[in-house]
């Protein structure tokens, strides 16, 4: 191999320097490198979305549009051929609006078209009760009876199934959802939620049926409401 003489081919004599200097330099070093090293964590590390972490309640979950209907007091009402869900958000406690849903000797006094309402049986969380429906379609006055099962979640669910009455199927639940207007708060507002799928016997028109049990959701759900609301 060819030798170049700008190249020193023996050790050379290494250089020293103060212990006080070299320790000074060590430390600035190493300390510089740790923030450099944290900075590059901070830049790499994938963040998650703020919606993810404050706005995952059960209103911002819904559709868009659902919840700025929701917001500005609506119901909203979604599904077809018996199988409804209907929504509205109201500014109360739990206990308030639980006592509300449960009252079911008083229904009849505030729900529209509810003309009789009464508690057949009582087991504690298990009741039976039946309710009387009365509303004029045309110039004929019709008028429907259910014998309900109810089993209720304090203050979370009421479950509900037909035993006995004038619709083939009448099944589903009253759900309630404590609800913040502003994330990482306390909650302040509640979501109720009805689910219920309901079929008419054999004879009546399904349509005309459909339609009219879809309208009542909304009458319903505002007159809950406004219960609440007098209620305090």
């Amino acid at each position: 191999m060819t030798k170049y003489s700008s190249y020193p081919t023996t050790a050379t004599t290494p250089m020293h320097f103060p212990q006080k200097l070299v320790t000074k330099f060590i430390t600035k070093f190493s300390a510089g490198s740790a923030v450099v090293a944290a900075i590059a964590i901070a830049c790499c590390t994938p963040t998650m979305p703020a919606r993810a972490a404050l706005f995952d309640g059960p209103v911002d979950r819904l559709p868009s549009v659902e919840r700025d209907s929701l917001r500005k007091g609506q119901t909203v009402v979604t599904g077809d051929k018996g199988k409804y869900v209907a929504r509205v958000l109201v500014t109360a406690s739990p206990d308030a609006v639980w006592r509300v849903l449960t009252d079911y000797a008083n229904l009849y006094k505030f729900i529209p078209n509810m003309t009789s309402s009464k508690v057949l049986e009582s087991y504690g969380n298990r009741k039976v009760i039946e309710q009387v429906d009365t509303r004029q379609v045309f110039v004929v006055s019709i008028v429907s009876r259910t014998k309900l099962a109810i089993e209720e979640t304090d203050r979370k669910q009421i479950d509900f199934r037909l035993i006995d009455g004038d619709l083939s199927k009448m099944e589903g639940y009253w759900k309630i959802e404590p609800v913040s207007a502003v994330p990482n708060r306390p909650a302040n507002q509640i979501l109720i939620t009805y689910t219920v799928n309901a079929q008419p016997n054999d004879g009546t028109p399904t349509d005309a049926f459909y339609g009219i049990f879809k309208d009542a959701l909304n009458d319903t759900l505002q007159a809950i409401k406004n219960e609440i609301k007098s209620r305090g």
